[in-house]
């Protein structure tokens, strides 16, 4: 595929408790503070060109993401709509309100209920994409001069704005650049903790490739291409290295000042922006290290296939990775961070896609992975999954099991998903969901 044409937070809620700030803060009083600490939150995984028995010799691509936040924040599910604009109509963000854009393309999105932005998601043209927190040393671009967040667009904004613009991954990527560039990442990421703004990273897939965008401060960049047979994940780090297709066009000045970078070897981004010209560090390592063995042992089992399965297969080989509590995949704190919404995706063409959610706090909870479709789910709603998140967050509260028998009922909504001509619409799934837990609380 086409190359982007370019060249050149965080609160963190740890297992041990809820923790304020994310990199070096400037206190009110004007001294400095350092507050880096161990991120713990997201992670996201992409892998391409996946042997199927019904995808040809191209394969599929498999996509999944835990978003992490604060066990409490609400999260649900929506659809948003394709829509035209008229010349100087303008969208308001969470924060800041931005020109809008001709048109808009048809999306789902699992996010916090309170922002706009959107913590993962996929538009109707097969785009699927998710962001996370990361610290670089360029952090403090992001505050005021009274060591506030400054109010940009959020990283989940950008995520939206990309999926609502971009027709392919590459054009994601490039909305994404765009908006960077012209109004810079930032603002508070919590309703709860106005301290909490971090950098974001980014993987956006389409059928055919993928790409990994990391950023630095309020407006640097660099991306990575994720070509066909290759696999990559994410997780709260700066994970590129020496191999990016390209990068900010100041970045390179910028680390060279910093005796970041000597200027003469090649510009390793991660070595530069993240450790300062340190080889101390840049090894993988916990839920990186964790989720690229995953992501290896997924690959080997594909490319060893004589025959391909169907694409149910792969969506369940996600489950599993998406489900690892061991590792911190699957994130889970009564009181702190959470895995607050799921998404899986298969993308074989454009217009042959597979969208799963749960819609619901923690994939080990017992929610089900729910397919969502474009053609029988309504615009500009949250298909009931605002209940649904409150009805397994008050289950999780009071600490209540589930039954085998309802267990084994929702295991069937799960099922659903992966039939050749699925009979129930996502808001189905979810209502018949919130009726087997309402149940299960009287038996």
């Amino acid at each position: 595929g086409a190359q982007p044409e370019r060249v050149a937070t965080v609160c963190d809620f740890s297992r041990a408790g809820r923790r304020r700030g994310h990199g070096p803060h400037r206190t009110r009083g004007g001294g400095r503070k350092s507050r880096t600490m161990l991120l713990r939150s997201c992670d996201t995984f992409v892998c391409t060109s996946l042997a199927t028995s019904s995808s040809g010799t191209q394969g599929g691509t498999l996509f999944g993401k835990n978003a992490d936040r604060p066990s409490s924040e609400e999260h649900e599910v929506i659809r948003t709509g394709s829509r035209r604009y008229n010349e100087g109509d303008v969208v308001r963000c969470t924060y800041i309100t931005i020109p809008q854009a001709k048109q808009t393309f048809d999306c789902v999105l699992s996010k916090p209920r309170w922002m706009w932005g959107t913590e993962i998601g996929a538009n109707a043209l097969g785009v699927c994409g998710g962001n996370e927190a990361v610290q670089t040393l360029l952090s403090e671009e992001l505050l005021n001069s009274d060591g506030s967040p400054t109010k940009s667009l959020l990283g989940m904004d950008i995520l939206r704005l990309a999926l609502e613009r971009g027709r392919t991954a590459k054009e994601a990527v490039e909305v994404s650049i765009t908006m960077l560039e012209k109004y810079g990442q930032g603002g508070p990421c919590c309703q709860e903790d106005k301290d909490w703004t971090y950098e974001n990273s980014y993987i956006f897939a389409d059928s055919e490739e993928a790409y990994v965008l990391e950023t630095a401060g309020r407006s640097h960049w660099c991306w990575e291409r994720v070509g066909a047979g290759q696999v990559r994940n994410i997780s709260n780090g700066i994970s590129i290295r020496s191999n990016w297709g390209g990068i900010s066009k100041e970045i390179q000045n910028i680390s060279r000042q910093n005796s970041w970078w000597d200027g003469v070897s090649d510009f390793d981004w991660k070595k530069a922006v993240a450790s300062g010209g340190s080889v101390v560090g840049l090894q993988s390592y916990g839920r990186e290290a964790a989720g690229q063995g995953h992501l290896k042992s997924i690959k080997e089992e594909s490319d060893a296939m004589e025959n391909p399965p169907t694409f149910e297969h792969w969506i369940k080989r996600m489950i599993d990775v998406l489900k690892d509590e061991d590792s911190g995949i699957c994130f889970r704190d009564i009181h702190g961070f959470c895995s607050t919404g799921s998404q899986i995706s298969w993308i074989e063409s454009p217009r042959k896609t597979r969208h799963f959610f749960t819609g619901a706090s923690d994939p080990l909870s017992g929610t089900p992975y729910k397919l969502f479709r474009f053609s029988d789910s309504p615009s500009d709603s949250d298909h009931g999954s605002n209940t649904l998140w409150d009805l397994w967050r008050q289950r999780t509260l009071s600490k209540l099991s589930l039954g085998d028998k309802v267990k084994y009922d929702l295991k069937e909504l799960e099922d659903e998903g992966f039939s050749e001509h699925p009979s129930l619409s996502f808001a189905d799934l979810i209502s018949r969901e919130v009726e087997l837990i309402e149940k299960s609380r009287h038996e």
